[in-house]
């Protein structure tokens, strides 16, 4: 069973992690911008053009995100988007003479077209990939893959995340324990349990290497591998291991994870910033949230109760009025007028959950809900001192279309597990703290907390 002594258990001896000549330009493929909140100092593009690309391809850093909201579309938009992606890649790498890997970026709580999206990469891709891993691990989150089940702590206790919430996920909910049959459920059966291979946590901590290189050199077909670890340590030994395989090796893999694994695939890991540093507007402050989970309504209750921001609901039944337009306008100037002098203000929606039995209907409403807000961001004129946006889809849209976002620069975290883009020359408002605030991490005090420390 998962205990805080085997969690807080470290690996002291690590072999030689050396990433001065693993020669692969590392691209993150990030299904929502909450996938930045352990790293920093590289560019992350809201744009998959070989213009753009090539731009990630020639920084001087060895990794670069790709913001690809997929988490927002159905199936068949994700398909034609990471087609699309996977072939610019691919040219663009030809084109430069250069190696890559590539990470699909997802939730850590398996929400996202999870299996789909590595899927449709390998598809498209010239040389389909040998393997696929499953990392869904977020320690800053606490996540965590133990005996093949992934696990969330919440209130002391560690539960298997399809006992949570978030399995009940209206567009990407699952109902397996094991990520083996996890892989199945969504494969709908391509790929089967039994066919999964496995790193366990007694491989990684008994720094089985050669065994671990057994199971590298036998994958072939897009094999499917789940991962255990269970803190940054055994994530670094897995790491070491897979860049000193690659280096005498050219199998070709991809990694489905969440965001403690790009950590360590990175070097130069995040750290906690304060806004104020970026930031000397004297103008009031955005918080915007869209998150409509437990945890989301939680912190956004505690914010309103025990801050001085000024708070503002959107009643998201407006979206099917004919006045919609008029609603927002009004919405706007009383936002504008806060801010303007020097007050901080949070635009929240409703907490009903409107949903339908059609999956695609349920992404719409959304989608309509989550435009609605980015037309509050897109219409105010008066730049803030700095823009929180709470949860997954909102904060995407926000950057894309509410702020025209197309590269930004990942300074930080503004605390664990949250992260701080500065906003590129081309936004709406450039060089501007623009903080990604997942849904699901924190505790209920935490968005009050980062609110007063960045006031």
């Amino acid at each position: 069973m998962i205990s805080d002594n085997l969690v807080n258990q470290k690996n002291t001896k690590l072999i030689n992690k050396n990433l001065s000549d693993f020669n692969y330009k590392i691209i993150v493929l990030d299904d929502d911008p909450t996938g930045t909140q352990t790293i920093k100092d590289l560019p992350v593009y809201t744009e998959w053009t070989e213009k753009w690309i090539e731009d990630g391809f020639l920084q001087k850093n060895d990794m670069f995100y790709i913001l690809t909201n997929s988490r927002a579309l159905n199936e068949k938009e994700t398909v034609k988007l990471h087609k699309e992606i996977s072939q610019n890649i691919e040219k663009v790498a030809n084109k430069l003479n250069e190696d890559y890997l590539i990470i699909s970026r997802g939730d850590s709580t398996l929400r996202g077209h999870f299996y789909l999206e590595p899927k449709v990469i390998s598809e498209s891709a010239t040389q389909p990939f040998d393997g696929v891993f499953y990392l869904p691990q977020f320690f800053e989150g606490n996540r965590y893959t133990y005996n093949g089940i992934h696990y969330l702590k919440e209130n002391q206790k560690y539960i298997p995340v399809v006992q949570s919430e978030f399995s009940n996920d209206t567009t990407f909910g699952y109902s397996s324990e094991t990520m083996f049959d996890f892989i199945e459920e969504k494969s709908e059966g391509e790929i089967k349990s039994s066919e999964v291979s496995y790193i366990s946590l007694e491989m990684l901590r008994e720094k089985k290497e050669k065994e671990i290189f057994t199971v590298f050199e036998r994958l072939e077909n897009f094999s499917a591998v789940v991962v255990d670890a269970l803190n940054d340590s055994d994530m670094d030994y897995f790491a070491s291991c897979l860049i000193n395989f690659l280096k005498g090796n050219k199998k070709k893999f991809i990694f489905r994870t969440a965001a403690s694994f790009v950590k360590d695939m990175c070097v130069t890991p995040g750290e906690i910033i304060n806004l104020n540093k970026f930031s000397s507007n004297k103008n009031g402050g955005l918080i915007i949230v869209g998150s409509h989970v437990k945890k989301s309504s939680e912190q956004l209750s505690y914010l309103i109760n025990n801050t001085n921001i000024r708070p503002f609901e959107f009643d998201v039944k407006e979206i099917i009025k004919d006045n919609l337009e008029e609603y927002i306008n009004t919405l706007i100037t009383k936002v504008e007028y806060e801010i303007v002098n020097g007050n901080s203000v949070v635009v929240y929606t409703s907490r009903d959950v409107i949903k339908t039995e059609d999956i695609n209907n349920n992404l719409s409403i959304s989608t309509n809900i989550s435009n609605s807000l980015v037309n509050i961001v897109k219409n105010i004129s008066i730049k803030p001192k700095f823009i929180i946006a709470k949860g997954g889809i909102t904060s995407s849209d926000v950057a894309t279309k509410g702020l025209n976002i197309k590269k930004a620069e990942v300074i930080g975290q503004v605390t664990k597990g949250v992260p701080v883009w500065l906003t590129g020359d081309e936004a709406k408002y450039p060089k501007m703290p623009y903080v990604i605030f997942p849904g699901n991490v924190g505790e209920k005090e935490t968005l009050a907390q980062v609110y007063k420390m960045n006031n």
